[in-house]
């Protein structure tokens, strides 16, 4: 009898560390749909069985129980074969969209993380961060409205502030514009887009749109996109430029003084632009003097960027202009 008590102990205690991982992941797709869920119902979309196993990539059987476990919770609701969030799903979902976006903003701004992993890093994280450590992350970094991909990051109520965007398929030719928001899914399209140095901020113009593609002039280049592609970028009218004479340098920062990244100039192109990009001085980023060059006016300067210390020529922070904040919580 002994021996089968302690096997039978055994197995409970084997039973339990097997089991308990997939309770973990079960609960991170629950808060995975709630967050589909949320957005779906603030872009008007309605969210059905199939919709919803599509999005998390499941089978529908899977699906079904999903939504048995968030019903028996009180999160959702049916009606009509229309998948609905009660006011509990609904202010869960919330949390972990602003988790989701929050830690994306840290990531790109605090750590070296690259813009096409960034998704994928907060996809994990989202899940781990309570109410309170959301709070204290967003006034840590001063209340950003928007994550690096442009999407607006809503407050603790749900409030969004900021303009949605027009996809740049719909925006008419010849009317300058800027870049508000990328989507980050496809991975495929994602990447493309950035390869080719189109990110939020960026000023372009619609020269030529058809059904085979856009043709568009972004920074004294052009450069052609599939519809499909084009599709996944988001504009607003771009604000009147200014001169780039009124602003400030990076080569203008003393050691010590932090700056928001506004713009690179138009004079580097190709390479060297999208090597700027990949070492995080895109609009938005956080940026810190570390060092001065000791090698006179002309020599490397030491900068502190996405987590990293990065060495740039006086000809490159020349081309850089920044807007210098006093200290890192200052607002997007």
């Amino acid at each position: 009898m002994i021996i089968v008590y302690i096997g039978t102990l055994f197995l409970g205690i084997y039973l339990i560390v097997r089991l308990y991982p997939l309770y973990r992941v079960k609960r991170e797709n629950i808060e995975d749909a709630l967050k589909f869920l949320y957005t779906s119902h603030q872009e008007n979309n309605i969210v059905t069985l199939e919709t919803l196993a599509g999005r998390l990539k499941i089978s529908k059987g899977a699906a079904i129980r999903h939504i048995e476990e968030m019903t028996n919770k009180g999160l959702v609701s049916m009606s009509g074969g229309h998948i609905k969030l009660t006011v509990s799903g609904s202010a869960l979902g919330l949390q972990i969209l602003r988790a989701h976006r929050l830690w994306e903003r840290y990531l790109s701004d605090y750590t070296d993380v690259p813009l096409q992993k960034i998704h994928d890093h907060a996809e994990k994280h989202e899940h781990k961060l309570k109410e309170e450590e959301i709070k204290r992350l967003e006034t840590q970094l001063g209340y950003p409205k928007r994550d690096p991909h442009g999407d607006i990051i809503p407050d603790k109520v749900g409030e969004y502030t900021g303009e949605l965007g027009v996809s740049l398929t719909d925006w008419p030719s010849n009317q300058p514009a800027r870049v508000v928001h990328i989507e980050d899914e496809p991975q495929s399209i994602f990447t493309q887009i950035l390869n080719e140095g189109i990110i939020p901020g960026s000023n372009l113009v619609v020269k030529e749109a058809t059904q085979t593609g856009v043709r568009l002039e972004i920074e004294d280049q052009e450069i052609w996109l599939v519809p499909i592609v084009a599709s996944n970028i988001y504009v607003t009218p771009a604000p009147v430029r200014e001169e780039l004479r009124e602003k400030i340098l990076l080569s203008d920062l003393t050691p010590g003084q932090k700056a928001r990244v506004v713009n690179i100039s138009r004079d580097i192109k190709g390479f060297l632009r999208r090597r700027l990009f990949d070492l995080g001085f895109t609009k938005g980023a956080l940026v810190e003097a570390a060092l001065r060059s000791s090698f006179g006016k002309g020599g490397p300067s030491a900068y502190h960027i996405r987590g990293t210390l990065i060495a740039l020529r006086r000809e490159q922070t020349e081309k850089i202009y920044i807007d210098p904040v006093e200290d890192e919580s200052a607002n997007q």
